[in-house]
């Protein structure tokens, strides 16, 4: 089925004639720094992305990558704006079934105009057949560009390539793109199967010791460089930072809201000691201000540490949660990142 026709799409033709009188100004080119590596350990797909873009990670199914954060929102609704920018983007679809290619094509098509895009081709990558489509849209800041790909590595999984630019630059970044391309990785799944014959149990993921940073519009801090973090959406910022690969019931939570109605520290515990049902809360610092936390089990064998300080009108949520048997694998690494949190 095609996705819905987007109203973005619908008001293009209205609004290029509105704005394209301002479109002399030339699209700067997204800068690129160093390529490093996006490494998926579930689906086992990787690629190189640019390390100035902003990342936005879904372990075991998406890495996005974007030359500024505030060109996500038009990547979303693909319509008019001064802003402009790029995206790159993998992502891995698990297949239960025989998988139909041409049905997956269609669903990620953005516009409803079949002349956009290009008639499918095959290409090489990672070592096998792929196909690819391009597309083209005439925005007023600009021409839009895009390239999509989808592979196979084996019957478990498919995965996309997407690259995409705004503003007329897609051109100038394609050389880059293409060493990106060279570097992927193609997604599989192989189940984890249990070992009921008495052999060598599997290895605990364990948090890593080294640790990468974060820095958000109203928090910074350092999570495990095997973690990846994921913007959750909702409040004024919510991430969250789970292990790549690792166990769903382990994770760092830092969430954002506006406390301009209500930033008296006690009692938004008090409040929050009724909602998780928790005896008791005990001091402490976060970022340097007054804080708070209490700890429950929100299910069985898994402890939650949740952590509220105030700054200003914003409320600081930061909740660390674990498997309560494995606490000394993950615990001292989780309030070591606790420790780095930096309030804005």
């Amino acid at each position: 089925m095609k996705r819905p026709f987007h109203l973005g799409m619908a008001l293009v033709a209205a609004s290029m004639a509105i704005i394209v009188s301002a479109c002399g100004k030339k699209a700067e080119v997204p800068p690129i720094a160093d390529l490093d590596t996006y490494e998926d350990k579930s689906m086992n797909f990787s690629i190189k992305f640019p390390k100035n873009w902003k990342g936005a990670v879904e372990a075991g199914k998406r890495a996005e990558y974007y030359s500024a954060e505030n060109i996500m929102q038009r990547f979303r609704e693909y319509n008019e704006s001064e802003i402009t920018g790029a995206k790159m983007a993998i992502i891995a679809n698990k297949l239960e079934g025989a998988p139909n290619l041409d049905s997956i094509i269609d669903a990620t098509k953005i516009f409803q105009d079949a002349s956009v895009y290009s008639t499918p081709e095959k290409v090489q990558l990672d070592g096998v057949e792929a196909t690819r489509i391009k597309y083209a849209y005439k925005y007023a800041d600009g021409e839009f560009k895009g390239e999509r790909y989808f592979a196979m590595k084996d019957s478990t999984a498919v995965t996309i390539i997407e690259f995409e630019s705004f503003g007329g630059t897609f051109d100038q970044l394609h050389p880059k793109f293409e060493e990106m391309l060279k570097s992927v990785k193609l997604a599989y799944y192989k189940p984890v199967v249990k070992d009921t014959t008495g052999g060598k149990p599997a290895e605990v993921f364990k948090p890593a010791e080294s640790l990468a940073s974060f820095d958000g519009k109203n928090f910074s801090m350092q999570y495990p460089t095997n973690f990846s973090g994921k913007n959750m959406g909702g409040g004024l910022e919510t991430v969250q930072f789970q292990g790549i690969g690792g166990p769903a019931d382990c994770i760092i939570n830092v969430t954002v809201t506006d406390a301009s109605k209500q930033n008296n520290l006690d009692r938004i515990v008090e409040q929050n000691k009724k909602l998780y049902k928790a005896a008791s809360s005990s001091a402490a610092k976060l970022g340097g201000e007054t804080a708070a936390f209490i700890e429950d089990m929100p299910v069985k064998d898994v402890r939650r540490r949740t952590y509220f300080a105030v700054k200003g009108n914003k409320l600081f949520k930061v909740t660390l949660q674990w498997f309560k048997p494995e606490q000394e694998i993950f615990l001292p690494t989780f309030e070591k990142c606790l420790g780095s949190v930096s309030l804005k």
